[in-house]
């Protein structure tokens, strides 16, 4: 039997589990946790944090009511938005609460209202991030008494942001910019537009199977390119690693968030603002909202196009502006009102 089983889909969200799992365990060291996610590069996140993970097929079929009739946890908590209503249901038959963590609603969502309504009225307690997140959570369906603004737990995982490994650092050297986070809806503008500099860029994509895209496309704009694992001279970089971007921030003199000049909505500022660089990021921030807010003006620029990031980037290479680490302590706390919850839900 697992007391609290905690999941999340990726990396990202096994990272910002992190800190209510460390803080339960101090909290209750009696209680067996188990933590479980989708993604091979969630497997690889919890394998570098330290933290014991099994990956998990999605809950489609019979598979889901075996495994919570297998470890019959007394509480399920999701990260995020993982709603699924199979889950959902098999937490009901066995008597488990049920939990979400930074929770993030957004009208987007409510598209498939139809699907998640019955399944967000019968979770227990879901801890949202914003007052946009809570309102949307209850056009959601979820029960208003049953919605709490907590703040997101990723925040406090950076308080201490991880360092670069000697390979990367090695691999990479000094950069002028990372780019982080570069969705394929972004790339030709981005790199277009950084192809008219000689900065010398660290280049993240989003997504690990666009590496030889960005190569290629590196190729045609003359640009010498060559991934993070590769050697030699290059003025670009292609970070064909997982799990590293938090820390290769480091490396660079400025960062540039991606995610946020396309549909995306926004990537997290956290990571590159918990090094003290500058950060640039465009106009589409509907996923980042309270971090934007907290950043502006101390250490965080927003821009309208890629030609601007880059004009914006190369002009604070040299700046002594605002730390953003000071402005990152009032979007801390998060995991100190999740676990409240947690207690309350198991006792």
């Amino acid at each position: 039997m697992t007391d609290v089983w905690l999941h999340g889909a990726s990396a990202g969200d096994v990272r910002a589990l992190k800190p209510l799992i460390d803080a339960l365990g101090i909290a209750r060291p009696a209680l067996t946790m188990r933590l479980t996610c989708l993604t091979a590069t969630g497997l690889q996140m919890a394998e570098r944090l330290g933290l014991p993970c099994d990956r998990i097929r999605p809950p489609i079929g019979p598979g889901i009511a075996r495994a919570m009739q297998a470890h019959h946890p007394r509480l399920m908590i999701w990260e995020y938005l993982e709603l699924w209503p199979a889950w959902v249901r098999a937490a009901q038959r066995i008597g488990a609460r049920t939990l979400i963590v930074d929770g993030h609603v957004t009208a987007r969502s409510q598209r498939i209202r139809p699907l998640l309504g019955r399944a967000a009225s019968a979770i227990d307690q879901i801890c949202v991030r914003s007052a946009s997140d809570a309102d949307q959570a209850r056009a959601l369906g979820f029960l208003p008494d049953r919605i709490d603004i907590c703040g997101n737990g990723k925040h406090d995982g950076m308080q201490t942001p991880p360092q670069p490994t000697p390979a990367l650092r090695d691999a990479v050297g000094p950069v002028d910019i990372v780019l982080g986070s570069l969705h394929p809806d972004e790339e030709a503008a981005a790199l277009n537009a950084l192809a008219q500099t000689g900065l010398r860029v660290l280049i993240a994509p989003r997504y690990p199977r666009r590496v030889p895209h960005l190569l290629r496309r590196a190729r045609k704009l003359n640009v010498t390119a060559r991934r993070s694992r590769d050697t030699g001279v290059a003025r670009w970089i292609i970070l064909d690693t997982m799990g590293e971007l938090a820390a290769a921030y480091a490396l660079g003199r400025v960062a540039i968030v991606g995610g946020s000049f396309g549909a995306r909505g926004g990537q997290t500022l956290v990571e590159p603002a918990a090094h003290g660089r500058p950060i640039v990021h465009g106009p589409q921030v509907s996923n980042i909202e309270e971090e934007v807010a907290a950043l502006a003006g101390k250490g965080a620029w927003a821009v309208d196009n890629w030609r601007a990031a880059v004009a914006c980037a190369h002009a604070r290479l040299d700046d002594a502006g605002p730390d953003p680490r000071t402005a990152l302590t009032r979007l801390r706390g998060a995991t100190h009102r999740h676990l409240a919850h947690v207690l309350r839900l198991l006792a």
